[in-house]
């Protein structure tokens, strides 16, 4: 018995439980939103799938964070990268079509988006990308593995359609690649690429309700019927929120069914309506204090590939939170991000919680090898 409690206890040390407190703070503040959705007319059945999911991902934050070797995970990085591939390009062929693109692959009764997976695949194969060079200062043309690798699920993804995610991909890749010593040269020519990417994006990849909704971006009030309802709905909440909010259920945008996508990408919206600045502000401080704290771990980490690893975590974290916000603000397009942890989503709470196990694996591994070498 006492040889049991002590495996268990061995297996848990390390763990950054003020962390993992964070972030399920977040969390109950997400279910606590969304039960407020189910209030407002959405399907009540979605409150209790998404506690469902949550449940999940937590065995598989604990499954990656407590139970695997983080380098065992590095070693089949590349299994995943390709199976995940494989998926978003199922997606293509045989996918599922949910408000004009097809994002969804069903299994039975069970409906998945790769498209998120491939968030946390490109995490883990671009930090074993950088872990195999002995480099300690790249140029542009020593990165071409590393873009290769980012180009096959972001085409895949855009091919959906999917922008908004497949530009995820690509920052936070940008993101764990910043980490590591590049030439200005070489961040120059990068430069350069990205904007004629995005000139030619622009003129011959977008579509056009894309480009509506930059457009609408710029002023929502060309199409306020349109392309610029969301926008300008959400903004009506967010404003109408006030200092303290209206109350638990009681956002008139949601309960009048004025804002779409209340419950996913929209789902700040209500939180700022029904709790106001204070709210928002909570809800603020908890996300920093969670991305934070991951940067903080892979500054503490000890080798590179824990290290690469986190901060693609911490840019996972941020960005969503960053392009979600911005844009039920107003000042992004609506690109169909959705907020980590508050958004209605099983696919992206399951890869969420299973990038916190990265973290939290990361974290051990710093720990047992603090212990063991002092």
């Amino acid at each position: 018995m006492f040889t049991l409690i002590s495996a268990v206890k061995e297996k848990f040390k390390g763990v950054p439980w003020i962390l993992l407190l964070t972030a399920y703070a977040i969390i109950f503040v997400g279910l606590y939103n969304t039960y407020s959705t189910t209030v407002a007319g959405v399907n009540p059945k979605q409150f209790y799938d998404q506690v469902i999911f949550v449940i999940v991902g937590t065995f598989a934050m604990f499954f990656i964070g407590v139970l695997i070797d983080i380098r065992n995970l590095e070693r089949v990085s590349s299994f995943i990268y390709v199976v995940v591939s494989l998926l978003l390009l199922a997606v293509d062929v045989f996918g599922k079509n949910a408000k004009g693109a097809e994002r969804w692959l069903a299994l039975g009764p069970i409906r998945i988006q790769p498209s998120e997976f491939a968030k946390f695949a490109i995490i883990i194969m671009i930090a074993r990308s950088f872990s195999v060079m002995k480099d300690y200062e790249f140029s542009l043309v020593q990165l071409w593995k590393q873009f290769a690798l980012i180009a096959l699920p972001f085409l895949l993804i855009l091919a959906q359609p999917d922008l908004g995610t497949a530009s995820l991909i690509l920052l936070i890749a940008v993101v764990q690649m910043a980490t590591v010593r590049v030439n200005i040269k070489s961040i120059l020519g990068l430069g350069f690429i990205a904007l004629s990417l995005m000139t030619i994006a622009w003129n011959f990849i977008l579509y056009d309700y894309q480009k509506q909704r930059v457009l609408t971006f710029l002023n929502p009030m060309l199409d306020p019927r349109g392309s610029g309802y969301h926008s300008i709905q959400s903004m009506i909440a967010v404003g109408s929120g006030g200092l303290t909010g209206q109350g638990f259920g009681q956002g008139t945008q949601a309960k009048l069914n004025f804002l779409p996508e209340r419950h996913t990408d929209f789902a700040f919206s209500v939180w700022s309506e029904e709790h106001g600045f204070i709210g928002c502000l909570f809800l603020v401080v908890l996300f920093a204090l969670l991305v934070t704290q991951i940067f903080q771990i892979a500054d503490r980490a000890r080798d590179s590939y824990t290290s690469i690893v986190a901060v693609g975590v911490a840019a996972f974290f941020l960005l969503h939170f960053l392009i979600n916000i911005s844009m039920v603000i107003g000042v992004f397009p609506v690109v169909g991000v959705p907020l980590t942890f508050i958004s209605y989503g099983g696919t992206h709470m399951l890869t969420a919680l299973s990038a916190l196990g990265l973290v939290v694996a990361v974290e051990k591994k710093r720990a047992y090898v603090s212990s063991s070498f002092g």
